[in-house]
């Protein structure tokens, strides 16, 4: 455990020092300021702020996520870094961890900035803590640990490009699943059968998406919210584990 703390430690400091993080961080700042120009052109609609605000969270914690995660296990070996760390008691379970939870921890700060950000733009406007809008962001976050995991385990067998493409396609495609369904339940037979085959394999990522909801002011249940988080956690570690396994296999 120890191992995995000081590898997760070190995993942080390397993100938060990347100046491409910056550099997204600051694009992110200057879209969540524009919030305000917004405003004005809808004569003071929230909503729209709020949509605005929470789409540019999102796509920019994406951003992060992909050039902080996708590389990371390939820079180690690069720089040969990782053979000095396995010439130490830590085994390659422990490395793909502390990984995660550097990484996680790195991008949990970033969009914790954005948000604080927006709910001063929220606040400026709607003379409102936004309460939901702050619960949607969180759903954000929870749906960025899942694309950690995503990146982690393509990386550990494939190259950053490689990895990058396919966790950007499963994305992609897990905020599509719904509507695909709906679409092959019009068609029916085989069509339907595969495709709701994929539906309960594939992630279902639009579980994550809350933003309409606390644009518009609509609550969600505790249920619902406790549902999202272990569909989180569980698909998380399940890719962790699928990563794990590979990266044990792989040729250093």
């Amino acid at each position: 455990m120890n191992s995995i703390w000081v590898i997760a430690k070190n995993t942080f400091k390397e993100a938060i020092r990347d100046r491409i993080l910056y550099g997204i961080l600051g694009f992110a700042v200057f879209y969540l300021l524009t919030d305000l120009f917004f405003a004005r052109l809808a004569l003071g609609d929230v909503s729209m702020v709020k949509s605005f605000g929470l789409a540019g969270i999102y796509v920019c914690g994406v951003v992060v996520t992909v050039f902080l995660g996708a590389s990371v296990l390939y820079k180690e070996i690069e720089s040969r870094t990782l053979y000095f760390v396995i010439s130490k008691p830590v085994t390659r379970a422990e490395i793909v961890l502390g990984k995660f939870f550097g990484l996680f921890a790195a991008i949990a700060l970033t969009i914790s900035a954005m948000a604080a950000i927006y709910l001063g733009v929220v606040g400026y406007e709607a003379r409102e803590f936004d309460m939901l809008g702050l619960l949607a962001i969180l759903f954000e976050l929870f749906e960025m640990g899942f694309f950690v995991a995503l990146l982690l385990f393509f990386s550990s067998f494939a190259s950053p490009l490689t990895a990058t493409i396919y966790s950007s396609i499963l994305l992609f495609s897990g905020h599509l699943l719904e509507l695909v369904l709906e679409n092959a339940a019009q068609i029916g037979g085989i069509t339907l059968r595969l495709v709701s085959g994929a539906y309960y394999i594939l992630p279902n990522l639009e579980k994550f998406n809350i933003r309409g909801l606390a644009a518009h002011h609509t609550m969600i249940s505790w249920p619902v919210g406790i549902s999202v988080f272990v569909y989180a956690v569980a698909y998380s570690t399940l890719l962790l584990y699928f990563a794990i396994i590979c990266f044990k296999r792989r040729e250093l």
